[in-house]
């Protein structure tokens, strides 16, 4: 359970055990960059990636539309408020009532489930608050622990695109798993 007494910057379903979630500032995105840039953005992505600086993040941020079909939260440790992660929410889709997910933690962070349960803050958001029926996640064949992750919140594989993903000289498939709300136990 969250710390008694502690004043948290956010909703109360968007605090967990470990972590709470917050709205992502202009400060979170330009770590997000680093820490993108740190672990081989190519093998994150199928779409190409244009270099981008730090600047470039700033005013990107700053022309975002503000949407509710679309955003980005900042992952906080509550023991000592430090800012470890991103998720996120985008291709928000209200005739299917479906979302696809994001998640990016600093490389020091990761493997302490902290990822793991900023993903069930944001997936119960959706299904409770949001009404949605669906939420997915797509990754490459090799990025093992993503696709451990998923399948430790209960997704299921729903297809793969073969040969999708290009990677240091080698084409992979790209895997799409999802989540059905009445799929959710934890």
């Amino acid at each position: 359970m969250a710390k008694e007494n502690k004043e948290y910057p956010t909703q109360p379903s968007f605090i967990g055990k470990k972590v709470y979630l917050r709205a992502e500032t202009v400060e979170d995105a330009k770590r997000h960059l680093d820490w993108f840039n740190k672990s081989e953005p190519h093998s994150m992505t199928v779409h190409p990636l244009p270099f981008t600086s730090e600047s470039d993040i700033v005013d990107r941020f700053k022309k975002m539309e503000k949407s509710a079909y679309k955003q980005a939260f900042a992952i906080i440790l509550s023991e000592d408020d430090s800012h470890i992660g991103k998720v996120s929410f985008f291709n928000y889709n209200d005739v299917n009532r479906s979302a696809e997910l994001g998640i990016l933690v600093d490389q020091h962070f990761r493997n302490n489930e902290f990822g793991k349960e900023a993903l069930q803050l944001l997936i119960s958001f959706l299904f409770d608050f949001r009404n949605l029926n669906k939420v997915y996640a797509e990754t490459a064949e090799f990025n093992t622990p993503t696709i451990h992750l998923l399948d430790s919140l209960g997704f299921q594989k729903d297809g793969t695109l073969r040969q999708h993903h290009y990677f240091n000289g080698e084409y992979y498939s790209k895997h799409v798993y999802s989540l059905i709300r009445f799929e959710k136990d934890w």
